[in-house]
């Protein structure tokens, strides 16, 4: 193996077949490898004539040929004849381009001429002269072509612009792109990427326009820290464009700008929006500024709080501003008496609402006293927990209504046990926590109720398991929560997954999950009734993939999406292929789409 090295400019011809030290800067050198059955130098054109079973490589592309000839132009090392480029070291690389004439380009620019793109010894394509640009270089991206539903075949393409360079790797880039539906309509997109912060934006219009933000950064300021996030879909089409159903199933679009600082204290001041998804334009929510200060701090060895407040004022176009003042506190206490565990939690929080017509307030006090024992033991790397508990809650809630105050309360005693298993060398871990008790709440007719609560989880290389369930009343309203895996998740595997309530979501048992017993009481979901899902990822030999997944609500009796996907992946990462076929209720006809990624 040979070398040649050329300039970013040429200025000095290079002798052939030796390593040459270019009269430039070391960091401009441009090194070409070759090897061949036969060397022949031609001294008066500069040139090297390469014969026989021809390699040429530079930096990250491989031309191999019969028969070639490397001179040094104005642009680089030039490669006359007809040659085939890869991307990869493979052997037998899966991507190649036949080309009749090759310019190689400091620092990783190559120039083709009458380029014919071969896709598994398929010809593809073929373009009169092809460019293709460095990572660190404007450049055009891929064209991207993709069939969505009632809207038709959509093509279109884009340019990339690095923003600044570091070290040889693009630390902020540009992407702007554009295409056409053949339906009548187009597609805008822009994209900004950082080392902190990653912005989207896209406007798509078919007959009715859509706007998708999708925003999300922080950035050191001295000894504050800013933050930004922006989740948003608007416009009459928003509800209809994506072909995700989570995406266009959300029910809030949200911005926030934060300036925080964090020390003794916690304080920031944030500006933002709240809206329901897929308004109008113009219609920005209820928009205000929001101040907010918190503490926390250990209180000794066994005792802690934490302390929070906000202000936030935000007002709705054609209507009256209001003003929220939010705050929570908690004191926490532990003991351990021998081998059993005592804590004591005490909590309040308040809610007040000014507006120019009224004021609504609400307070909330709440006290938990929990008493267990915990037992732990081992065998050799497993570990086997067991803690059975007693537990008490009981929440009181006020609202002034004029001179008086009306109150309303719950109260919960109950008993369980929490109980894992598994390694302490890894995550693999089996847990089980049960709850059962007694629930009395004066809105419910201070009657007592039955209540509880189990949660199972499992996780191993070949089995995940989550499921959440709570029971309240004698004619039980119940809510299950559903999540498992059948398989490693890296290799074939099914994914299940099951959610729903009963007759009216039993938010009051709330009181006996640890993580939001003093939280505001909301359903465990929006909506009475039950959706099942499922997801089948089968690995194929030779780097394929597919997988397949179907959501149905099982109450209305309809399917709610459907979709399907195969992939490709080469061993060495030259290529990815992806495919996507699918079709969401809310969104006519069917999607469909190939993606072509080469990553040299």
């Amino acid at each position: 193996m040979a070398g040649i090295a050329a300039p970013a400019r040429a200025q000095e011809t290079a002798t052939p077949a030796k390593k040459v030290a270019p009269v430039v800067r070391p960091a401009h050198e441009y090194r070409v490898d070759f090897s061949a059955e036969r060397v022949e130098v031609d001294g008066d054109l500069h040139a090297l004539e390469l014969q026989g079973n021809v390699r040429v490589q530079a930096q990250r592309y491989r031309l191999s040929s019969d028969r070639l000839q490397l001179t040094r132009g104005p642009r680089g090392v030039e490669a006359k004849g007809a040659s085939n480029v890869a991307f990869c070291p493979c052997d037998d690389p899966p991507v190649l381009l036949r080309v009749k004439n090759a310019t190689l380009a400091p620092p990783t620019d190559a120039l083709f001429d009458q380029t014919t793109l071969e896709v598994f010894g398929l010809p593809v394509f073929w373009l009169p002269a092809l460019w293709l640009r460095a990572p660190t270089r404007l450049g055009l991206i891929f064209p991207r072509l993709a069939y969505r539903g009632a809207d038709g075949l959509f093509a279109g393409t884009g340019v990339y612009v690095p923003l600044q360079v570091s070290d040889g790797r693009v630390t902020r880039s540009l992407t702007l792109a554009g295409g056409a539906y053949s339906a009548g309509g187009a597609r805008l997109e822009g994209e900004f990427d950082s080392e902190a912060s990653t912005s989207r934006v896209a406007w798509d219009h078919v007959q009715h326009s859509a706007l998708e933000i999708d925003a999300h950064g922080s950035a050191a300021l001295s000894e504050a820290q800013f933050a930004y996030h922006v989740s948003a879909l608007r416009g009459e089409r928003a509800r209809v464009e994506p072909s995700s159903l989570e995406v266009a199933s959300r029910r809030t679009d949200r911005a926030t700008a934060s300036v925080s600082h964090v020390d003794e204290f916690a304080l920031g001041f944030a500006l933002r929006a709240d809206a329901p998804r897929a308004g109008a334009f113009r219609d920005f929510g209820a928009v205000g500024p929001e101040l907010y200060l918190g503490a926390a701090r250990d209180l000794g060895p066994n005792a802690a709080y934490d302390a929070f407040a906000s202000a936030r004022t935000s007002s709705v176009a054609g209507n009256h501003a209001k003003t929220g003042l939010t705050e929570r506190a908690t004191l926490t206490a532990n003991a351990r008496p021998g081998p059993f565990g005592l804590g004591l939690t005490l909590a309040q929080a308040g809610d007040l609402e000014v507006s120019e017509r009224r004021s609504d307030g609400l307070v909330r006090a709440g006290a938990e006293a929990r008493a267990s024992l915990p037992l732990l033991r081992s065998f050799g790397s497993i570990s086997h927990f067991v803690e059975p508990l007693i537990v008490a809650r009981g929440i009181v809630d006020g609202a002034p209504r004029g001179s008086s105050f009306n109150s309303t309360h719950t109260l919960v005693v109950a008993g369980g046990v929490d109980t894992s298993l598994g390694e302490r060398s890894s995550r693999h871990a089996a847990s089980l926590s049960v709850r059962g008790g007694a629930l009395q709440a004066s809105q419910a007719g201070g009657a007592p109720e039955l209540v509880a609560m189990a949660r199972v989880a499992a996780d191993t290389h070949y089995l995940m398991l989550a499921e959440s369930q709570a029971v309240l009343g004698a004619e039980p309203t119940l809510v299950s929560l559903s999540r498992a895996r059948i398989g490693a998740a890296d290799q074939l595997h099914l994914a299940l997954r099951a959610d729903g309530a009963s007759h009216g979501s039993p938010a009051r048992a709330r009181l006996l999950f640890d993580e939001s017993w003093f939280d505001w009481p909301r359903p465990f979901v929006d909506r009475n009734g039950w959706s099942a899902g499922s997801e089948l990822a089968v690995p194929w030999p030779l780097g394929l993939t597919s997988s397949a997944s179907a959501d149905y609500d099982l109450t209305a009796r309809a399917l709610l999406a459907v979709w399907g996907g195969l992939g490709y992946r080469h061993p060495c990462g030259c290529l990815a292929i992806s495919s996507f076929v699918g079709h969401r209720v809310g969104r006519e006809g069917i999607d469909a789409w190939v993606g072509f990624d080469l990553a040299p």
